[in-house]
């Protein structure tokens, strides 16, 4: 099941998801930046929630700029805990 987690060019991961997986955890499916509801949507541990496809290239192109430091430390962080969240919210 962990097939579905994709990763940036950083190495953040995401998994993408409906609508339907949204509700099933108890979410709306609406973009955490925009507010837009979404049928399809990226769930991004590092930013904690989901996004639509035009906040989520938004939030690759910022974190492009990210220092190695940041990143590294974020990275650490998402190899202790990622999995767990994504399985807690029922998408892998």
């Amino acid at each position: 099941m962990e097939n579905k987690i994709k990763y940036t060019p950083q190495g953040f991961s995401y998994v993408d998801v409906t609508l339907m997986d949204c509700i099933s955890w108890g979410g709306l499916g609406i973009c955490n930046s925009c507010g837009k509801v979404c049928k399809n949507l990226k769930l991004v541990w590092v930013l904690a929630d989901t996004y639509c496809d035009d906040c989520f290239n938004d939030f690759l192109k910022r974190s492009a700029k990210s220092s190695a430091q940041d990143i590294e430390h974020d990275l650490n962080l998402q190899r202790e805990q990622d999995i767990k969240w994504y399985k807690y919210h029922g998408v892998i």
